[in-house]
């Protein structure tokens, strides 16, 4: 198995602690994992990129173009995942929902939808962060709405890498809403 993910969002989103729970939910399955994050100047509120990558064998290569799954959050993360990887050619695209009006994105989808056969998924994920009162919450979410789009990655492998995270701890519960609530509010684009 090889499976190459990107998360973007802003800073504060959770998308690099979602990377760090779906890492760490496949190294406790003996698979090999390797994240890398950027993100801004500004820890909160920048654009920041998580990337992940899980094989059945070593990895020795730092980063990837095209990821089976991107997932993004904001019209920002969108935009810099185009530029880094122009064509997109992702198996899985999940986007919030709410970037679906900006014409940028429409006519970016429009070109990929005819150049390529990637899956395009909305997601509804601001309302986790609406329930639960802030978006911190918007990265675990986005592992849930994975779980509905590519198979190899099981929700009760990530509840379990939630439930036994040291980070976690305090805001388990939460957490645990978030991705099951993900998991409900993705559907085909």
């Amino acid at each position: 198995m090889h499976i190459t993910i990107r998360l973007a969002g802003y800073g504060g989103y959770g998308v690099v602690t979602a990377s760090r729970i779906l890492g760490l939910a496949f190294t406790r399955q003996g698979y090999h994992t390797l994240q890398t994050e950027s993100h801004g100047a500004a820890a909160r509120g920048g654009s920041c990129t998580t990337d992940l990558t899980i094989s059945s064998n070593p990895i020795f290569e730092l980063g990837f173009d095209r990821p089976d799954i991107l997932a993004t959050l904001t019209a920002p993360a969108f935009l810099k995942c185009c530029s880094i990887s122009p064509d997109l050619s992702s198996n899985f695209l999940l986007i919030e929902s709410h970037l679906l009006d900006k014409q940028s994105i429409q006519s970016t989808l429009k070109a990929l939808k005819q150049e390529s056969s990637t899956q395009v998924f909305r997601t509804e994920l601001g309302q986790v962060a609406e329930e639960l009162g802030h978006v911190r919450y918007l990265g675990v979410a986005s592992l849930g709405a994975i779980t509905k789009v590519d198979e190899r990655i099981d929700i009760e492998l990530l509840e379990t890498a939630v439930r036994s995270d040291v980070k976690l701890k305090r805001f388990a519960k939460e957490n645990l809403h978030a991705l099951h609530r993900g998991a409900e509010l993705v559907s085909p684009y």
